[in-house]
């Protein structure tokens, strides 16, 4: 399994291996977002921009999703079973393991009651 590695000590624009197992991989993210359809999508303010810096949009689970036409380069960590994980702890030290990479939906639309 791959994780996304990064030291929680790191500057944002600093792009060093942050250790000795890491390599940069380009990424594909995607961009979900809480609406059901497509033609709810497109009532939202946020649509045009979505439209505009994403490919593939699609329905997927109940929500619209659509592939970034940016893609990073993180670092990343090819960990296979437990024993590797516990090996790496060892070596490194405490980690934190997340299920997601830290990016949050911004709500970019006011209701007014």
């Amino acid at each position: 399994m791959k994780f996304i590695i990064k030291r929680s000590k790191m500057s944002m624009t600093e792009n060093r291996q942050v250790c000795d197992e890491a390599v940069q991989e380009k990424l594909t993210l995607l961009d979900y977002r809480s609406v059901g359809s497509m033609e709810e999508a497109q009532k939202k303010i946020w649509f045009k921009d979505w439209i505009a810096d994403g490919i593939n949009h699609r329905e997927e689970d109940g929500m619209v999703v659509c592939e970034k036409k940016e893609k990073p380069s993180p670092w990343v960590v090819d960990i296979a079973s437990l024993e590797e994980l516990l090996i790496f702890q060892d070596k490194y030290g405490e980690i934190t393991i997340a299920n997601s990479i830290p990016y949050v939906e911004v709500k970019k639309e006011i209701t007014i009651l």
